[in-house]
């Protein structure tokens, strides 16, 4: 009997201790999946997602270029007189009518003054011609002598022409370029006209900015942004000379850059386009560098995304999107690939046309690189 109580103990204890020993087992199991889990979930990718909203697109043009005058003139002269004296200087101001330059007349006066004697001269031959002829034809000179002398007179009557023309032209010179002076009111930005020397052919003597007619400010930008804009537009110049001083200005033109605009050197293919603003103030001078900040906004997009959320590979544009899917420890996010048609886009955002729903994560950052199909952690407060 107590051999049989003693047995049934020792039975009873083998099956406590091999129950304890299970248990062990499932309890290390469940630690050992628990921790590789943890392992596995800290070294997954953390994305911070967006679901796509209604919004519209802010388009910037940005720029810069310096004040010139709206209008110049440019003097010129006919002559290859020197200049006795050169009184204005680039930079200086003069009003209309104010004597710039004085240039040396002696010679083309000399000059002109023989061309009247000559003239003079020819007049006396033209007259003893004409009373040659009028003297063979009351002696009854043969038709060889009057037709030679009449021929004389009339070479006679053409030399006094081309002199009376010289003569003409001589003067008009004389009373148009022995002083220049000014058309306009405004500031001289150029002089050539050098005491003693001449002009130098094709050259204006004298460069004169006419700043009643107001200024310009021209800059140079991709030929992308200029569609967001158009001749009338208006918008504010800011002059940091001037105490960033806001200007109000109004686009006048815009066209095709030519090559050698200032600005940012274009990448070849890329086109560029100049702008011309038109402004009037004061306070300028020529010169000033003035910047622009010109805001367009669309109308609503249905739905709109950040920029960093769009991508491309060989097989087109597309995002992904975030999935929530259930596992036995809880809820797990893969990312699956959404192809996506694209619309207009800003700096910041751009418009989707389809491709996803205002329902869906589409992530837009992530804590390293993610692709279609990878397990993913939603990072907090996104």
């Amino acid at each position: 009997m107590d051999a049989a109580i003693a047995a049934a103990e020792r039975e009873h204890a083998r099956k406590k201790g091999i129950g304890r020993v299970i248990l062990a087992f499932v309890l290390m199991m469940v630690a050992l999946t628990f921790f590789s889990n943890t392992l596995l979930t800290l070294s997954l990718a953390q994305v911070a997602v967006e679901q796509p909203r209604a919004g519209t697109l802010s388009h910037e043009v940005t720029g810069a270029g310096t004040v010139e005058p709206a209008e110049t003139a440019d003097l010129y002269v006919e002559t290859n007189w020197a200049a006795s004296e050169v009184k204005v200087k680039a930079g200086d101001k003069v009003e209309a009518g104010q004597e710039l330059v004085v240039f040396k007349t002696r010679e083309a006066e000399d000059a002109a003054k023989d061309s009247q004697a000559r003239l003079a001269q020819k007049q006396l031959s033209l007259q003893k011609l004409q009373e040659s002829y009028a003297d063979a034809v009351r002696s009854g000179g043969d038709e060889k002598q009057l037709r030679s002398i009449s021929r004389d007179i009339e070479s006679t009557k053409l030399d006094m022409q081309i002199l009376e023309r010289q003569i003409a032209a001589m003067q008009r010179q004389l009373k148009e370029f022995s002083r220049l002076t000014s058309p306009v009111s405004g500031v001289v930005t150029a002089v050539n006209a050098v005491k003693g020397a001449a002009v130098s052919s094709g050259k204006a003597a004298v460069t004169i900015a006419d700043w009643s007619k107001g200024q310009l400010l021209k800059a140079v930008i991709d030929d992308a942004k200029a569609s967001y804009v158009a001749v009338g537009d208006e918008t504010e110049l800011i002059f940091a000379s001037l105490n960033n001083a806001r200007i109000k200005a109004q686009i006048s033109d815009i066209r095709d850059a030519p090559a050698s605009s200032g600005g940012t050197a274009a990448q070849p293919g890329q086109a560029r386009k100049e702008i011309s603003f038109t402004l009037r103030d004061e306070r300028l001078t020529g010169g000033e560098a003035g910047e622009f900040l010109i805001t367009k906004k669309t109308a609503s997009f249905r739905s709109v995304l950040p920029n960093e959320a769009i991508r491309e590979d060989e097989k087109g544009t597309f995002v992904l999107v975030l999935k929530e899917k259930k596992g036995p420890l809880g809820s797990e996010y893969v990312l699956q690939r959404a192809a996506v048609q694209t619309g207009d886009a800003d700096d910041q955002q751009t418009s989707i046309e389809n491709g996803v729903s205002p329902l869906d994560k589409v992530v837009v950052s992530s804590s390293k690189p993610v692709s279609d199909g990878e397990r993913v952690l939603e990072r907090s407060g996104a």
